[in-house]
């Protein structure tokens, strides 16, 4: 039988990975909470031409690093129930130095609960296209573009590590499907825009640990998500809807802005190891009352075995997004990679990529060109 590969190297979240494996929960001795550390470190040298207006002018050559020490707490009770956590230590210096924390509760024939500062369900359940560069694609940031300075196929205004609440089912094994697979549901509610006592993705001021109600904050967010992973003999799919509404605090135009979008990812499963992957997406968002956002993504990516050591990945991903605003020009972005991954050795990749994006505002002073290339080396542990 051929290893199933659906999703390997991408930086999308498996229906299944929100949930630990039902042999793993299937536990009934207890388990006392412990830490474990996991984590990433990526490496790495990029260079750019750029058409530079003068408000962005650019170096043409950078190294730089990315990586994240986490801490997993984990333990079990005599049920069956596991209980844990996660703290994310950013290991480069960003805004946020402790990026992502939260508790969990779970039970692999019921669901799952996060409470605390995480993504929500619309960003950890979602299925575009396979990433064609590691750390770089339109569902992930990127630390090599300018212009993929958040990950383009999200939502814009969502709640992502602001302090919320995720609960999900478990992945229902209808229709005959394994554990892991079949179809699950997440919903999302985070009230304000605060994590811990700082401001996360608007203006609100968090002193005490309440948000205060200043204009452009993001309050009482709702997203809901839907997938669905199967297999089809040597065909893999998963298929991916979701929902997102928030208040706008202080709008006196539309206090309430919604988006909603579609996504699958296939794979094809050659033989010995190697698989074509195929996906994309659809989005559609009012950003604000005279806003409204379309975007949609394709990529194409193949294997010569999966995650093994030897093997190679040659992949291409395309993006469109368009800006239409009341009364002003539209802002169109274009955005194209290619890249190749070579597997050293379990969880040590190298890569190597190309990317071109053209962002068209309407005005020559800030419309902006780049191509961009970067080499690098990254670690799993």
């Amino acid at each position: 039988m051929t290893k199933k590969t659906l999703l390997l190297q991408t930086t999308l979240a498996a229906a299944a990975g929100l949930l630990v494996a039902g042999a793993a929960n299937a536990q009934t001795k207890e388990v006392p909470v412990g830490v474990t550390v996991g984590g990433y470190y990526t490496s790495f040298y990029k260079v750019q031409d750029r058409d530079k207006p003068a408000q962005t002018d650019q170096s043409a050559q950078a190294l730089g690093q990315d990586a994240e020490i986490w801490f997993n707490i984990r333990g079990v009770l005599d049920n069956g129930t596991v209980v844990g956590g996660r703290v994310e230590l950013e290991g480069t210096t960003y805004a946020d130095q402790v990026d992502e924390t939260y508790l969990f509760v779970e039970k692999s024939d019921v669901g799952r609960i996060e409470i605390g500062a995480t993504d929500r369900v619309t960003g950890k359940m979602l299925y575009f296209a396979p990433n064609a560069i590691p750390g770089h694609s339109t569902t992930v940031n990127s630390e090599y573009s300018a212009s993929n300075v958040g990950p383009l196929m999200w939502f814009a205004n969502s709640g992502h590590d602001n302090d919320g609440i995720n609960l999900y089912t478990a992945s229902n094994r209808y229709f005959g499907s394994k554990v892991g697979k079949g179809l699950q549901l997440g919903v999302s509610y985070v009230p304000n825009g605060c994590q811990d006592f700082s401001a996360q993705g608007s203006t609100a001021g968090c002193g005490g640990g309440f948000s205060s109600t200043a204009n452009g904050g993001l309050s009482q967010q709702y997203a809901i998500a839907a997938n669905y992973v199967e297999s089809f003999g040597s065909v893999d799919a998963a298929l991916y809807a979701g929902y997102n509404s928030v208040h706008i605090e202080n709008s006196s135009t539309d206090p309430r802005q919604a988006g909603w979008q579609l996504g699958a990812q296939f794979a094809y499963n050659v033989g010995d190891g190697s698989a074509i992957q195929l996906g994309g997406g659809y989005s559609n968002e009012d950003r604000s009352a005279t806003i409204e956002r379309t975007a949609w993504s394709a990529g194409l990516k193949y294997l010569t075995n999966g995650s093994k050591p030897g093997s190679v990945g040659i992949g291409v991903e395309y993006h469109n997004r368009v800006d239409e605003t009341v009364g002003s020009a539209d802002n169109e972005l274009d955005y194209y990679t290619f890249g190749v991954t070579y597997q050293l050795a379990t969880a040590v990749q190298t890569f190597a990529g190309v990317g071109v994006s053209d962002n068209d505002t309407g005005t020559a002073s800030t419309s902006a060109k780049q191509t961009f290339g970067v080499v690098g080396l990254g670690l799993r542990f």
